[in-house]
């Protein structure tokens, strides 16, 4: 018994000598952005892919514990550089973010899940690190995003080398995006609220002409995590507040038959705005961005009868059909810089912004 507690004390005593702390994400500086839900032990869990993570620290050393429900993807930024993604999988998991004896210096890490709420959902639990974790405030932008969408929201193929690949979640990143490439444009902050297959009021393969409501992004996009029906994103007490949002739904709602009527998908996509701007704001800015060449018409009268609302047509000629597809024929990273080009047209007619 003595023995057993030497050994006890010896290990707290050799983590003291380390110098390194450990701190619950919710109580650290660090900034996330996206929906996310605090715990009551200091964690932080998302399932809705973008959702990203800024921290700020001076030393040689930074790692996140995290649990994973799946298997996900993250997107990783050393001091603005790009590195290779990482995975997230298991219950807590020990990711080593930063590790360079040589440089305990000042240093900024981003970490972003990339694939979506179907891979799994990630809870962080904390941060370690051999130094001191810093203020991150002065790292929020001055405008925010919100991106409604589908698989094109979502990235899927967007690392995929030809539109005959099957879907694997590591050929999915959101970081390729259109929605990602827009709000980096405009120097903005974004958050993505979007699913594959799913459709404003009908759903990719479904056997209905309308889908179970439920089941829809029309539904979804009201939860804090995609996955859970009965997780309800509180609007009023949002950590973020859109200055603009920007809807990509209809590709699967004119996907394979019984397709809705243009008149059932007008009054989806009309319920949808005005809910959105009874939750964020009357004024707020809609882009509609459509893709689904059935869509163009009814989505073209619909934005005119509407404030503040325009439509961006990505439905045909914008990129190529043969070498700018990833996986099943989803526009893969260069097809997606096309759509970029026509949504920050549409988008700075729409809202001013440069």
């Amino acid at each position: 018994m003595k023995r057993i507690f030497w050994i006890m004390t010896l290990c707290v005593a050799l983590a003291a000598c380390s110098g390194e702390t450990t701190t619950p994400i919710a109580d650290s500086p660090a900034r996330v952005v996206g929906r996310t839900m605090t715990l009551d032990d200091g964690s932080i869990a998302f399932d809705w892919s973008g959702v990203y993570i800024d921290i700020r620290f001076r030393g040689s050393y930074l790692a996140v514990e995290l649990s994973d429900t799946k298997r996900n993807y993250l997107n990783l930024w050393i001091d603005g550089r790009e590195q290779e993604k990482l995975t997230s999988e298991g219950e807590h998991t020990m990711l080593v973010l930063f590790n360079d004896p040589n440089n305990d210096g000042e240093h900024l890490i981003r970490l972003q899940k990339a694939t979506e709420a179907e891979q799994g959902r990630i809870t962080l639990h904390s941060l370690t690190t051999d130094g001191r974790l810093l203020a991150t405030n002065d790292l929020k932008l001055q405008r925010h995003i919100e991106f409604y969408g589908d698989s094109l929201t979502c990235g899927y193929g967007t690392e995929s080398k030809s539109g005959s690949e099957p879907f694997l979640p590591e050929t999915e990143n959101c970081r390729y995006t259109y929605a990602a490439l827009t709000a980096a444009h405009f120097g903005a902050d974004y958050n993505l609220i979007s699913h594959s297959g799913r459709g404003l009021v009908r759903n990719y393969g479904d056997s209905l002409q309308l889908s179970v409501p439920e089941t829809t992004m029309s539904s979804r996009a009201f939860r804090i995590f995609d996955e859970d029906p009965a997780s309800v994103w509180d609007f009023t007490d949002s950590p973020y507040r859109p200055d603009a949002i920007v809807i990509t739904l209809g590709t699967n709602d004119f996907s394979t038959p019984p397709h809705p009527t243009e008149e059932q998908y007008i009054a989806g996509y009309r319920a949808l705005i005005e809910k959105l701007r009874t939750a964020w704001g009357a004024e707020l800015p809609v882009l509609c961005v459509v893709h689904s060449p059935h869509a163009v018409k009814c989505v073209a009268k619909m934005v005119e009868e509407l404030p503040k609302t325009a439509m961006a047509d990505i439905s045909w000629g914008v990129y190529n059909r043969t070498t700018d597809l990833g996986a099943s024929e989803h526009p893969n990273r260069y097809g997606q810089e096309k759509m970029a080009k026509v949504v920050i047209e549409k988008f700075a007619e729409l809202t001013g912004w440069e």
